[in-house]
């Protein structure tokens, strides 16, 4: 069958016939000489031979000699797509498809996905807020599509189940929403033959979008999971001092880095804390500055002196095969009888830690020592201090020193800088302390790139 302009219409029957856009093919007197099952779905009184409306909302592509083709799309189905499309949680994805499954395709509408420990979940919408529900019963009347047996199922009667269903509605279809689950769309009346095709094609969608959604939802709790584990731990309280810190990561979207801190009590009073710098920063970094404070955490069970203390943990690293450098500051404190507290500290190549008197000096701890964890041959010196009430302890990294002007970028903030910053300090609390530092280097930096960032103050009581 062919026109006498030359067009194919066999040939258009053929091509627009795997289309889901509605097509018609129209002569340029306005007759329909070819349409697709979409367009007959959706627009069942306009066949073959009828007069088609010049006027229709759709989108016309010129054949020549007054032919022309003419393809609807489902703009709302195709602006639900898109929702759907958005990304977000699982949870966040379900609450989306019931909701627009019930806005779009029916009144009441339920998703039946697989949850944890053999449990089905509900998530049910009916034009209001979702809600979902949690059983461990198997929707029997469903299983064909639960089980990818069936791509539909026409329901007439449902079973056990948190449907939330009227008892009196009228039909119900059911389409796979990825594996083991289901989507159920649910109407007082019968289906066309149009709305079938869009439950079929709305629910494919759907599915993508949750199969999507999931693995991200799944991927980001192995990323907390594996984030939890090195995160600063919450500071504890140790007798004779008071604590507080600072901590920015370089890439503050991942929230760790290569800088770390430890505090670590022990049942007679006294405690273990440390302040280090992995070289490097970023997830890499992340993942060292775990296994040395963990190695640090173990060692410390049997070693306390905190220059023994680096060349068990220079050995331990060495042995790891690391490639990665690590410098820090380990202290031992002691609470005294009479107030303040003893502490003995010792450096492996890092920043050399500031003491903030009460009177307002500032003092330089010159504990020295090479960095930890690449060199077999390295000589580490302790260096014992007192703090009196009121005097602060600070170990900073060199986040902090090295840290560029915003107005310059070849300036540094440098250490003298910090001890200006620290006589302003005078009579503050160690909390005092840590914020005044942290927003001295953050106006100077002034929002621009820098290293990871971490400072911890012991302040004797």
């Amino acid at each position: 069958m062919s026109s006498a302009v030359g067009i194919d219409l066999d040939g258009w029957q053929r091509l627009v016939d795997g289309l889901r856009e509605a097509v018609f093919v129209v002569d340029a007197a306005g007759v329909v000489r070819v349409r697709n099952a979409a367009a007959a779905d959706r627009f069942p009184r306009l066949g073959l031979g009828g007069q088609f409306d010049g006027h229709a909302a759709g989108r016309r592509h010129d054949l020549g000699d007054g032919w022309s083709a003419w393809y609807f799309t489902d703009s709302t189905l195709d602006h639900a797509h898109l929702r759907l499309a958005g990304g977000g949680s699982r949870d966040l994805t379900l609450k989306t498809i019931v909701q627009l499954a019930a806005e779009l395709l029916g009144e009441h509408c339920v998703a039946v996905v697989p949850a944890t420990r053999d449990r089905l979940e509900w998530w049910r919408c009916d034009g209001g807020e979702p809600t979902v529900t949690r059983t461990p019963r198997r929707a029997s009347e469903i299983s064909e599509v639960l089980t990818g047996t069936s791509s539909l199922m026409r329901i007439t009667s449902l079973g056990e189940g948190s449907w939330g269903v009227p008892e009196d509605f009228g039909c119900a279809l059911a389409v796979p929403l990825g594996v083991g689950g289901a989507l159920v769309v649910v109407r007082k009346g019968d289906f066309a033959p149009n709305d079938v095709e869009r439950i079929r094609l709305f629910g494919k969608h759907a599915a993508v979008a949750l199969e999507s959604s999931s693995k991200l939802t799944e991927q980001q709790r192995t990323i907390e999971v594996l984030r939890s584990a090195l995160l600063p731990l919450p500071l504890p309280e140790v007798r004779g001092v008071t604590l507080a810190s600072v901590f920015i990561p370089a890439h503050q979207r991942a929230l760790v880095g290569g800088d770390f801190y430890d505090v670590h009590p022990r049942t007679d009073g006294s405690a273990t804390f440390v302040l280090g710098d992995v070289c490097g920063h970023g997830l890499e970094a992340a993942v060292h500055s775990g296994r040395v404070r963990q190695s640090l955490q173990a060692l410390s069970l049997v070693e306390t002196n905190p220059v023994r203390l680096l060349h068990l943990l220079n050995t331990s690293l060495r042995a790891t095969g690391s490639k990665l450098f690590t410098t820090l500051v380990v202290g031992e404190l002691v609470p005294l009888a009479d107030g303040g507290a003893r502490l003995s500290l010792a450096s492996g190549g890092h920043p050399a830690p500031l003491v903030l008197r009460a009177d307002g000096t500032v003092d330089e701890v010159s504990a020295t020592g090479a960095i930890v964890g690449i060199l077999a041959d390295v000589r580490f010196s302790g260096e014992q201090i007192t703090l009196a009430p009121g005097d602060t302890l600070v170990l900073y990294s060199d986040g902090f020193t090295e840290a560029r002007a915003h107005t310059n970028r070849t300036e540094l903030f440098g250490e003298q800088r910090l001890r200006a910053v620290l006589k302003e300090c005078k009579g503050q609390s160690a909390e005092e302390i840590a914020r005044h530092c942290e927003q001295a280097v953050l106006k100077w930096l002034d929002r621009d790139d820098h290293d990871d960032l971490a400072l911890l103050a012991v302040q004797a009581v």
